[in-house]
C-alpha cells in the first residue's frame, strides 16, 4: 500500500467518529466549534458538570503527516493561556507540542513556546526538540536536483531560548542562547559521483555541535498568535557561534521574519496576510545541517508545496501571501488561498538566481472558539512536488 493511501486510511480512522454528529447541534450558532461538537458526542448531558470558564485553552488533534516523499502521524497539541487577569494589557501565550513519526523512520519531538508575562514586560520564546531524522538531500544552491542525491541519517538535540524585554509599546530587545547538537551522522548515497553533502563536509561525518549567543529585536502587535487578524510581526536575530560556548566551528547567522495582517471586515474573517523571510549564514563554515533550508525555519512553516529541505544553501529568501476568509456566516468553516516564492542562493556568491513558486488552498474548521484556534488542512503544489499540512494554527 502506498504511503498516501496509508495516510488517507489513517485520516479516515482518526476522524470517523466525527461523522455521527448530534441532531441537536445548531450549526448556525455563532459559538459553534469542534470542541462543542465533540462534547455533544462523547459527553452525556446528565453527567456533564458545569464548570467555571477556564483560563487555559487546550486543543489536540491526531492526523496524518503527508509530505510527498514521507508520510506518518502528527499529533498537534496547543495550549494557550494568559499570565494576567487583564487580557487587554497582557497578550495570550502559547505552548505548541507536535510529535511526529513517519513511515520512513523519522521521529520528532518538538516543543515551541511563546510566553508573555504580565503587561507583556517579558517575552520568553523557546524551541526545544529531540529528533531522529533521516532526510533526503538534493544538492546545494543552483545544483539542486529533482531526485535525491542521498539520504542523511542523524539525531538532533536543539535548545533555543530567548528572553526579550519590552522597551516601548510592542517593541522589545532580547538575548538568547541557541544550541544544535548532531549525532550519529551517516550518508546513504543515491548517485555514483560524490554528493554535495560529501563535498561540502569534505568527507567528515563526525558529530557536530553549534552553540552561541543571539541578539534579538522583536516587534509584535498581533492580538492572537494562533490566528492573527491584524497587526505586524517583525523579528531579527543575530547569532554568534563561538568555541567559548562549546561550538565546534565559529560562524554567524542572521534570521529575519516580517509579517503584516490586514482585515477587510470588522464583522467577518477576511484577512490578507503577507510574509517576508530571510535567513543567511556567514563569516565561517557551519555544518551542512545548519545551512538555511526550505521548511527548516524555527516553526517549520516555510515552503508549503515543497518537501522539507528540498532547497538548501548559505542563504534563503522566502515570500508568501495568503487570503483567509469565512465560508459560513458563523465562521465554523473557512478557506485560504495562498502563493509563495522562494530561492536559495548560489553557495559561492550569495546571489539568488533560481526562483521556485508554489500555490495552494486550504480548509479551515473552527476547533476552539476560546482561543480562535482552527483545524488547518492545507494542500500546496509546486513543480514536481506537493505537500499536505494538518495543524492547529495558521501557517504564519
Amino acid at each position: 500500500m502506498s504511503f498516501s493511501k496509508r495516510n488517507l486510511l489513517l485520516f479516515f480512522i482518526v476522524t470517523s467518529s466525527f461523522s455521527s454528529f448530534s441532531q441537536k447541534i445548531d450549526f448556525r450558532s455563532d459559538s459553534l466549534d469542534m470542541k462543542q461538537i465533540l462534547k455533544s458526542i462523547f459527553i452525556k448531558k446528565d453527567t456533564a458538570k458545569k464548570k467555571e470558564p477556564s483560563k487555559i485553552a487546550f486543543s489536540l488533534i491526531p492526523a496524518p503527516d503527508m509530505k510527498s516523499s514521507e508520510g506518518g502521524l502528527v499529533v498537534s497539541f496547543v495550549t494557550t493561556f494568559f499570565l494576567d487577569e487583564n487580557h487587554e494589557t497582557t497578550k495570550m501565550s502559547e505552548v505548541y507540542f507536535t510529535p511526529t513519526t513517519s513511515f520512513s523512520g523519522q521521529y520528532s519531538f518538538p516543543i515551541q513556546s511563546y510566553i508573555f508575562t504580565k503587561e507583556n514586560k517579558y517575552n520568553f520564546i523557546g524551541d526545544y526538540r529531540y529528533m531522529i531524522y533521516p532526510q533526503f538531500t538534493y544538492g546545494l544552491g543552483g545544483n539542486s536536483s529533482k531526485d535525491p542525491q542521498s539520504e542523511v541519517h542523524y539525531q538532533q538535540i536543539r535548545f533555543y531560548q530567548f528572553v526579550t524585554r519590552k522597551i516601548k509599546g510592542d517593541f522589545g530587545l532580547g538575548l538568547g542562547f541557541q544550541l544544535d547538537n548532531y549525532q550519529n551522522i551517516s550518508e546513504d548515497s543515491k548517485i555514483s559521483e560524490p554528493t554535495d553533502f560529501n563535498i561540502y563536509q569534505e568527507g567528515d561525518y563526525s558529530d557536530d555541535l553549534s552553540s552561541g549567543m543571539a541578539f534579538q529585536a522583536l516587534y509584535d502587535s498581533r492580538k492572537n498568535i494562533l490566528n492573527p487578524k491584524q497587526g505586524y510581526y517583525f523579528e531579527a536575530d543575530y547569532r554568534i557561534n563561538s568555541k567559548v560556548f562549546g561550538s565546534h566551528a565559529e560562524w554567524k547567522s542572521i534570521y529575519v521574519d516580517a509579517r503584516k495582517y490586514h482585515s477587510f471586515s470588522e464583522t467577518h474573517h477576511k484577512v490578507l496576510a503577507t510574509r517576508v523571510f530571510y535567513w543567511a549564514v556567514f563569516d565561517g563554515k557551519p555544518h551542512y545541517l545548519d545551512l538555511p533550508s526550505i521548511g527548516w525555519d524555527r516553526y517549520g512553516k516555510t515552503g508549503r508545496g515543497f518537501t522539507r529541505n528540498r532547497y538548501r544553501s548559505n542563504s534563503l529568501l522566502y515570500l508568501e501571501t495568503e487570503y483567509r476568509t469565512d465560508i459560513t456566516r458563523n465562521g465554523f468553516f473557512g478557506a485560504v488561498f495562498y502563493g509563495n516564492l522562494s530561492s536559495v542562493s548560489n553557495l559561492d556568491t550569495y546571489h539568488f538566481d533560481n526562483w521556485n513558486p508554489a500555490v495552494g488552498t486550504g480548509l479551515r474548521i473552527k476547533w476552539n472558539k476560546i482561543n480562535d484556534c482552527n483545524l488547518v488542512l492545507d494542500y500546496g503544489i509546486s513543480k514536481d512536488d506537493w505537500t499536505f499540512r494538518v495543524a492547529l494554527s495558521e501557517n504564519f
